[in-house]
This record gives C-alpha cells, sequence and structure tokens, in this order.
C-alpha cells in the first residue's frame, strides 16, 4: 500500500533556509543603504536637468546657463553667479526657480561654476561634473555638440 505522506524533509527545508540566509545576510545592506539610491537618483536627475538645459536654449532661441554649485545645479539666463532673482528660470510650476538640488549624503563638483547652452544646443565650453555618494560618477557635457553622458 503506497504512502498518501507529502511534504518536504528536514533536509531541503534546512537547506531553504541556508540559501535564503545567506542571500538576506549579502543583498540586504544593498537594499536599506539610501546612499546609493540618493547617489544614483542624482546622478539621473542632474543628467535630465542638463539635457533640458539645452532643449529649453533651443525652443527659446538664445542662452540658458547652468551654474553649478555644491548645492545643486541652477538655471539662469545670465552666468553669474549667484544667478539674480530676475534672470532665474522657473520650474515647471511657474513659481520657483528650476534647480536640481544635492541629497544628503551626496557631494557635486563641478570643472566650471558655470556654463550656457547657445541657442543650438552647443554650451559655452565643455564641463564635467563630479557626483559622489557611494561611488564617484562623473557627467560630461560635450564642449562641440552639447552631449551629455
Amino acid at each position: 500500500m503506497p504512502s498518501l505522506a507529502k511534504g518536504f524533509t528536514l533536509v531541503e527545508l534546512i537547506g531553504v533556509i541556508a540559501i535564503a540566509g545567506i542571500l538576506a545576510a549579502v543583498a540586504a545592506p544593498r537594499f536599506f543603504n539610501t546612499a546609493t539610491f540618493a547617489s544614483r537618483g542624482y546622478f539621473d536627475a542632474a543628467a535630465g536637468f542638463l539635457r533640458y538645459a539645452q532643449k529649453l536654449a533651443i525652443a527659446r532661441h538664445g542662452n540658458v546657463a547652468v551654474l553649478v554649485n555644491t548645492s545643486g545645479l541652477t538655471l539662469c539666463s545670465v552666468t553669474t553667479s549667484p544667478c539674480p532673482v530676475a534672470s532665474q528660470i522657473l520650474g515647471p510650476d511657474g513659481n520657483t526657480p528650476f534647480q536640481a538640488l544635492v541629497p544628503n549624503g551626496v557631494s557635486l563638483a563641478g570643472s566650471v561654476a558655470s556654463f550656457s547652452f547657445d541657442a543650438q544646443g552647443r554650451p559655452n565650453t565643455a564641463a564635467i561634473l563630479t557626483i559622489t555618494g557611494d561611488q564617484t560618477r562623473t557627467l560630461t557635457v560635450e564642449a562641440e555638440t552639447g552631449y551629455v553622458h
């Protein structure tokens, strides 16, 4: 007469628990380290910000300046730092200046304090932005084309 008992053996259960424990010990710190997400998120936001500045200069048929400092990136219609209130380019809400502020645990350094895109989307100089958090990431704005990578 065949046995009707079904289930897992003790060895199988212990093996699954051991594998789950090893995965939790290795993977959990990466999921709970907010610096990793903040750093990568700001890198992506800064790249989008620079591409937006370039497209805005083309759409406006005029210069759009990007001011770089330790607190973040700001769009301005002039390259003087700090950007005068009257020259700040407003964000999508139409009320606040368009900025990409650096989150806690992340730092920003630029090869230049400011640069601008002309009406054809070309920057007046090459720029390199270094974003440091869990690791160092570099954004480059090419001098001739304005390509952001």
